[in-house]
């Protein structure tokens, strides 16, 4: 069976044993980072990794990590809102299983997490591990992350995934791109990455259609831009939600942000290729920005048809999701035929008691065929990998140890108890017949734990490796309508169903655009270039589907106003990066 499905069979049978810590943490076995003797071989500057000298570890995957006694690990983290790291759960449960006790050293609530690590740095004071959690404010961007390790901060990690991987070895052999998306052009891995392998996030872009309008009005699923475009014209004039009001439907909206939201996202697709928010994507090579392409005019002028027969909602480039959601819920019938975004969320109310049940006639549109035959999805895979996180500081005095603990965090193992809990108490195996979310035998099953206080798991602060296999393998109804299934959940299958369907026609590896490291200078003229040519393509794009500018007559000056925008410095900066890459093939 899957490799999943055979290492969390292993972990159910050796559980037990491997918790034992025989109570080997005493006083006198024990030693901190900072005192502890590491091996000759295990320096911090990351040039050797795993130790010759197996005296202070037991093999790589076996517990506890440390042989004998107890070693400790001074570990920085964000704050845990009004809970303390120290006293959750999950911290006992990791100190006992791996002999590693560790030092926290938190930041407070109302701290800026990376004014707290500047201060760290400038200071040299630094923990060793130093975790930024997962929240995008926080953690580094790929410049700042090889800028700190040319500084010698932190130390690199790829001699150790080499060497004592478990966890991460595994997960980089089952995720095709996920070492390269790591590695920085000079062939360094400073941060570990949190994984989350959810399929739904790598296919944001989808439109949700009304299928009990579709069944009022006698019409199939459309299949073609012309199809599409037909339904909205019947949506609108036929009275589609059966009310008796010709006039309150509203055939396509969107918002004006939000994921997969992009009015030239999933609908320009079967005209040219639209990755979502950058609009970037590699032909042949070549860093190509969507936007000036001939398919992109395609696509302009059969969205502002649309627009101009009022098949579109004028709302569209202005309101946010909760005006959208409050409009369709606000009546008894649906006035929302068809809507993009990642979710059904985006137009229902999936959260407020009791449930509405207006989200159940929404289904996710396959990728539309286009009047040239192209039928495209886009892709993401490299969403997956949340990285700028977790470091291993230039101080840690026993990296191997350090590395130890976060990889074992990434195993099958580990993740699910920083994702789930304790074998048990919060999952258990599945028994034969429950179906995981293909339909097929479920691995795991998740459980009702009366004594799971809201401190209760690590969850995304460290490690947490959940390939798409783990995200899958447990028990899952298969009727996300069903009465005991609340929205919130039942949502997970209906995305990750509609997801697999792009699936199908997803565009190639090769030609998606990871995020890119680059020197910080670039990185910073980057981000001002970006700053003002992105708000003025969405202008554009704008005034080009309400027709306040004509795609017939004003193409050549919106190429102009691109170019002058930076375009061509833009695409070189990002070519240069895309060069040095990893990604870069002959």
């Amino acid at each position: 069976m899957k490799r999943f499905v055979a290492i969390l069979m292993a972990v159910l049978m050796i559980a037990v044993a491997g918790c034992s810590g025989d109570g080997n943490s005493s006083t006198a076995g024990n030693s901190t980072a900072g005192n502890s003797t590491a091996s000759e071989s295990s320096t911090a500057s990351g040039d050797s990794a795993a130790s010759e000298d197996d005296s202070l570890f037991n093999a790589p995957g076996e517990l506890p990590i440390v042989k004998e006694g107890t070693m400790t690990l001074s570990v920085f983290a964000p704050g845990n809102g009004e809970y303390s790291w120290e006293d959750n759960d999950q911290t006992a449960i990791v100190e006992e299983k791996t002999g590693i006790h560790i030092d926290w050293q938190i930041a407070a609530s109302s701290d800026n997490v990376r004014d707290k690590i500047s201060t760290m740095f400038a200071g040299g004071t630094m923990t060793d591990i130093i975790l930024t959690g997962v929240g995008t404010a926080n953690r580094y961007d790929k410049a700042s992350e090889a800028m700190f390790g040319a500084q010698g901060l932190i130390i690199p990690l790829e001699d150790y995934i080499d060497t004592i991987s478990v966890g991460y070895k595994a997960a980089m052999d089952e995720l095709d791109g996920m070492r390269e998306y790591i590695t920085t052009p000079d062939g360094h891995i400073y941060s570990l990455p949190n994984v989350d392998g959810s399929l739904h996030v790598q296919y944001n872009m989808k439109l949700w259609i009304n299928t009990t309008w579709l069944d009022n009005l006698g019409l199939d699923l459309p299949t073609t831009t012309d199809e599409f475009y037909e339904v909205m014209k019947a949506f609108k004039e036929q009275d589609a939600n059966g009310n008796g009001d010709p006039n309150d439907e509203i055939p396509l909206s969107t918002v004006a942000s939000g994921s997969g939201t992009q009015i030239d996202g999933f609908l320009m697709a079967p005209f040219q290729l639209t990755p979502e928010i950058n609009k970037l994507y590699v032909d042949n090579g070549v860093v190509t920005y969507a936007p000036v392409q001939d398919g992109y005019r395609e696509g302009l002028t059969w969205l502002a048809q649309m627009y101009s027969e009022g098949l579109i909602n004028p709302e569209s480039f202005t309101w946010d999701k909760d005006s959208q959601v409050n409009l369709n819920e606000a009546g008894d019938v649906a006035v929302i035929g068809a809507f993009l975004a990642q979710r059904p969320g985006y137009a229902c109310d999936l959260s407020t008691e009791p449930f509405s049940e207006k989200w159940e006639q929404y289904q996710s549109l396959a990728p539309l065929t286009g009047p040239d035959g192209q039928c495209i999805a886009a892709w993401n895979p490299y969403v997956q990998y949340q990285t700028g996180m977790t470091f291993i500081s230039s101080n840690c005095e026993n990296p191997e140890l350090a590395f130890r603990l976060i990889d074992w965090l990434a195993t099958d193992e580990g993740s699910m108890l920083s994702a789930i809990g304790v074998e048990g108490e919060d999952w258990r195996a599945a028994e034969e017949g429950e179906l995981d979310m293909d339909g097929n035998q479920a691995v795991y099953t998740t459980l009702d734990n009366p004594n799971a206080g809201d401190n209760h798991t690590w969850g995304q602060l460290m490690g947490l490796v959940r390939t798409p296999e783990f995200v899958t393998s447990v028990t899952t109804n298969q009727d996300p309508y069903a009465d005991d299934v609340v929205p919130l959940t039942g949502r997970q299958i209906v995305m990750y169903r509609a997801s697999k369907v792009h699936e199908e026609v997803r565009q190639d590896l090769s030609t998606v655009l990871p995020d890119l490291y680059m020197s910080e200078e670039n990185a910073a003229q980057m981000s001002l270039v970006k700053s003002t040519l992105q708000p003025s393509q969405n202008e554009w794009l704008a005034q080009f589907v309400t027709g306040a500018k004509s795609v017939e007559t004003d193409w050549e000056e919106y190429l102009t106003a691109m170019e002058n925008q930076g375009l061509s410095e833009y695409l070189q900066l990002l070519q240069d990066a895309y060069d040095q890459s990893p990604f870069k093939t002959e």
